[in-house]
């Protein structure tokens, strides 16, 4: 054994930094679990300090680049500025037979938002879906069943890139290089792209089609953090999908290696993704997790389950929460997820 390893310091650091949180250690009703829910609520949109980004744009003009015919659906590529010299690519999809909700969805790491929406790598529309991809075009397939969806470019993926990062292969990302700049500025990757999917819900609620009251979120892996994210931040959700994600810190983003983009500054301070989630309840959640997940393990993602579920029936909203454990690897399931909005 190496003395100078500081393996010891870091696990008790750990537990030292989440024992000022545990936000539902000793919540055992639902009152307390109402104000334990608002408290992580109020604590991540502090860390996240979302209405202190630098340039925001508080009103939205989007421009159209580009729009297609899909089977079953009109799609339509957008251009919006978000933040003074930033602009957002996002898709919107619009159903021949809207059922009134509206979902953001966050795609994970790949080659973005193209691989949840039938495109492939070079933006060409594919027919046939293609076995290799994890994310299961849910974009389109909550298109398919009268979901309005915006589906963004996630900063640092696909056509958000970095410039330097335009000539690689689409399936790299621009996650460190990113990260590392937003963290000597005082802020996150996560947090723009929690801001990128709240301001794809600002574009939702103007749709005809779309009930405000039915907004929602859906996410895998990366794009599964920010639906999480901004499920518990924004309360315009009402449903979201986190698939790929839940799961204790110490047995999945400490556990192993995983991008940069799963690091804010302070988060064991606000909750674990655990508590995160059950500060969702009593709104509606869906969590998807593959018993072959190596990127967060099966049984770290049981223990999460165990404690959302938990809250949720303390608060009596147990109809609210749906968790689909599916024989698979990490990728979207589908199984209930594609029917939750509807």
């Amino acid at each position: 054994m190496n003395d100078f390893a500081p393996d010891a310091y870091l696990a008790a650091l750990y537990d030292d930094s989440y024992s000022y949180a545990a936000p539902f250690a000793y919540v055992n009703t639902a009152e307390q679990a109402r104000k334990a829910g608002a408290d992580v609520r109020q604590n991540l949109r502090a860390l996240l300090a979302l209405d202190e980004l630098y340039g925001r744009c508080e009103e939205l003009r989007p421009v159209v680049r580009h729009t297609a015919k899909r089977r079953g659906y009109t799609e339509t590529r957008l251009s919006i500025e978000i933040c003074e010299g930033w602009h957002m690519l996002a898709y919107l999809l619009a159903p021949d037979k809207p059922n009134g909700a509206g979902v953001a969805a966050l795609s994970g790491h790949g080659y973005g938002a193209r691989q949840i929406l039938r495109l492939g790598g070079r933006g060409q529309y594919r027919a046939v879906n293609f076995i290799d991809n994890y994310q299961k075009n849910f974009a389109a397939e909550l298109a398919l069943r009268g979901c309005t969806v915006v589906a963004p470019e996630l900063l640092a993926f696909g056509e958000a890139r970095l410039q330097k990062d335009r000539h690689k292969p689409f399936y790299g990302s621009s996650c460190y290089a990113v990260t590392a700049a937003l963290h000597l500025c005082g802020t996150s990757t996560a947090a723009l792209r929690v801001y990128q999917a709240m301001r794809c819900l600002d574009l939702l609620e103007r749709q005809p089609a779309v009930d405000p009251g039915r907004l929602g979120c859906m996410g895998i892996s990366g794009g599964g953090l920010v639906a999480l994210f901004t499920a518990c931040a924004d309360g315009r959700v009402g449903r979201a999908v986190v698939s790929g994600y839940i799961c204790p810190a110490r047995k999945s983003v400490l556990a192993r290696w995983h991008c940069a983009d799963n690091y804010i500054h302070g988060l064991l301070g606000v909750g674990e993704p655990q508590d995160l989630a059950a500060a969702i309840a009593p709104r509606g959640l869906c969590i998807e997790s593959g018993r072959r997940d190596k990127l967060f393990p099966i049984a770290g993602a049981r223990e999460a389950h165990a404690a959302v579920r938990r809250v949720y029936a303390l608060m009596g909203a147990e109809e609210n929460l749906m968790i689909d454990e599916f024989d698979g690897k990490h990728r979207i399931s589908g199984a209930k997820s594609f029917d939750f909005f509807s």
